[in-house]
């Protein structure tokens, strides 16, 4: 479904017109945003149709477009679920780029997404660049000094965790795309932990908006691609009190090792360590096979979870980890075979 908004006067003083989509939608707005977006690449355009073509528990689906002539020249995205998401696909068409439409579609977006009782968003960019520091402006802070990853909060960051990952009952479920917006608040929240989810490169406090598609990818059977993680699977703990994922166990064969060894990731916000060794055994490891697993040193409620597992400490490593922070210890383990 397509609503116009407003018109709107870019910085040349060109008129155009500000309109959101609302997946799913199947109508000509919806193609014609396909479209627009269908430079990206294979996994994200499946992460599009997965929005715009189907319906998920929950989940809004919002692209809001500027349009002159009835086609959309410039858009972004948020994905949300109870108030938190993910803040992507920012892109102008390159003919109508220097005009001041991210700065007008994004002040909107944020408007819109604070009066529907939004609290949390999430993004990934490059650190000190226009888009940056564009997103800065609009109250976008770094996760750390120095990084590529950036979250809003309504009130803060401290306030939006407590209530989050507050101690609650959890349920199992296997990781589907209902969790893929609202993810990034676990993978990105403050925790001792550096190593997350290697698996979805979440290394340092980091978004899975990306990883976690690999994943969701691999157990979509209509997804058809070379690139397909065959095999990985992963599974979370969702908060009964806030109906957020708390902890995550997910498990992908290793390429470097021609798919002969398999990685798993544990990760949890704390106090909810105790759900890895049922999250574990939902992935249905064969106890024969050659899996292994980073922890952080400084981290002993994973360390306690990996032995739950039936996991041993294989080696301890310095790591640098791509962070300002400086090298960091981490272990490895491996799972003990029968």
């Amino acid at each position: 479904m397509y609503q116009k908004l407003r018109d709107v006067t870019l910085k040349n003083s060109e008129a155009v017109e500000l309109g959101v989509v609302v997946g799913p939608d199947e109508s000509e707005a919806g193609e014609k945003l396909r479209r627009l977006l269908g430079h990206k690449g294979q996994i994200w355009r499946w992460q599009i149709e997965q929005s715009l073509r189907k319906r998920h528990p929950g989940i809004e689906n919002r692209f809001y477009v500027l349009s002159k002539n009835g086609l959309p020249f410039a858009n972004i995205m948020c994905c949300e679920k109870s108030g938190v998401g993910i803040f992507g696909h920012v892109y102008t068409a390159p003919e109508e780029r220097r005009k001041g439409a991210a700065e007008v579609i994004h002040t909107v977006q944020l408007e819109d997404f604070k009066q529907r009782g939004g609290r949390a968003l999430y993004l990934g960019t490059v650190f000190d660049t226009p888009p940056w520091h564009l997103y800065a402006r609009h109250g976008f802070q770094a996760v750390e000094a120095g990084s590529d990853f950036m979250y809003w909060f309504a009130q803060s960051q401290q306030q939006f965790e407590t209530e989050t990952f507050a101690p609650s009952s959890v349920r199992y479920e296997p990781l589907g795309f209902q969790h893929w917006p609202v993810l990034p608040a676990l993978t990105m929240m403050n925790h001792p932990a550096r190593i997350r989810i290697a698996g979805m490169d979440v290394i340092n406090p980091s978004s899975s908006e990306g990883g976690a598609l690999d994943y969701l990818a691999a157990m979509d059977p209509d997804y058809q691609s070379e690139k397909k993680a065959k095999g990985a699977r992963a599974w979370v703990a969702v908060s009964e009190r806030s109906g957020m994922p708390v902890a995550l166990a997910a498990v992908r064969p290793d390429a470097h090792f021609w798919n002969q060894a398999e990685l798993l990731d544990l990760f949890a916000a704390p106090g909810f360590e105790r759900e890895l060794p049922a999250l574990f055994e939902k992935l249905k490891i064969a106890r024969d096979h050659s899996v292994f697993c980073y922890a952080d040193y400084l981290w002993p409620a994973k360390q306690q979870a990996l032995k739950a597992c039936g996991f041993s400490r294989a080696a301890l490593l310095k790591q640098h980890l791509r962070s300002p922070a400086a090298a960091h210890d981490v272990e490895l383990w491996t799972l003990d075979q029968e």
